[in-house]
């Protein structure tokens, strides 16, 4: 069963992770404290739920563990990608155009959740930020049509 929500900012490890992400070490000091106060850390068990599309407004940053990306397809669930520490999930309601999908943990799995408007308060302040989300809104859609077309 999923840990009960911890905030991060007691967490030293956390906070040294957060301010080595790729995306995140982008913003200034000040910012990423600001994100920091509104995050939550959770950990999951294999085959746990962890989020799902249904008015979902945070965006999840895994920093253990393996999480599966679920998009459904004629009434099935399709497995359409697979993250990995660093990896995010959720980039879409950053930028205003969210994805139903879910995460299921693959793995035991510690997991970071941001309010998303307050990421995408932040993308605006920071441009380098909205470019990587874009990026990666991108290339997951690439992904997820390839793997669709195979289930398909």
């Amino acid at each position: 069963m999923a840990s009960p929500p911890r905030d991060l900012l007691g967490d030293l490890a956390t906070v040294a992770f957060v301010e080595a992400n790729v995306l995140l070490k982008t913003l200034d000091a000040e910012a990423r404290r600001d994100l920091l106060a509104v995050g939550e850390v959770q950990d999951y068990e294999p085959g746990e739920l962890i989020a799902a599309d249904s008015g979902d407004e945070r965006i999840y940053l895994i920093r253990e563990g393996r999480a599966g990306v679920l998009l459904e397809r004629d009434g099935k669930a399709v497995e359409v990608a697979v993250l990995e520490r660093g990896a995010f999930f959720g980039e879409g309601r950053v930028l205003g155009e969210p994805v139903a999908g879910a995460l299921v943990a693959r793995t035991e799995a510690t997991v970071l959740a941001f309010p998303a408007p307050v990421l995408a308060a932040l993308a605006e302040r920071f441009p380098r930020v909205k470019k990587l989300l874009e990026a990666i809104r991108a290339a997951r859609q690439k992904d997820a049509a390839h793997k669709l077309g195979e289930a398909g």
